[in-house]
């Protein structure tokens, strides 16, 4: 197997971030009634004038942080959008919805299990960057094209000698 350069080793390390993002140490669980102050993600049935009939209705998901739950659930959305190369805008909802209306009621959880494999990943993909970046690093003692073995060149005797 060939010997990866400095170069490979870094941008590896660098996906890093995005897999750890994609793993995530959440999950979500449904329940009929989120408390305040929970991250919830609901599925509210989307009814337009132009839609089938017969078809069920398609559903939209929104997240966000429950501010009061009982008959209707009342969720602050954060929505985040990108505006040219340095500026981005966040815009702060409050959408209100009838509990009648929602098809699904999923809270955020930590998920423990998750996370102790997403530790595990970190940890061996650092020792595995560590063992290839350290393993074409160990000398052989072997001779080198100076030929004198990787010993430091003697000056020539002198005079006094």
């Amino acid at each position: 197997m060939p010997r990866q350069s400095p170069a490979a080793l870094a941008k590896q390390a660098s996906t890093l971030p995005y897999v750890l993002v994609l793993a995530g140490c959440y999950q979500y669980v449904p329940v009929e009634m989120p408390a305040p102050g929970s991250v919830a993600r609901v599925q509210v049935p989307v009814v337009s004038a132009l839609s089938d009939p017969t078809a069920p209705p398609p559903t939209v998901s929104v997240e966000g942080v429950v501010l009061e739950s009982g008959d209707t659930i009342v969720l602050e959305v954060l929505e985040r959008r990108r505006v040219g190369a340095l500026r981005e805008l966040v815009r702060e909802n409050t959408y209100r919805v009838a509990l009648g209306d929602l098809t699904a009621i999923e809270v955020r959880e930590r998920a423990p299990a998750r996370s102790a494999a997403l530790g595990s990943v970190i940890v061996a993909g650092a020792v595995y960057l560590a063992v290839s970046a350290l393993g074409g690093r160990s000398g052989s003692g072997g001779e080198k094209p100076g030929g004198n073995g990787g010993r430091a060149a003697q000056p020539p005797p002198g005079p006094e000698e």
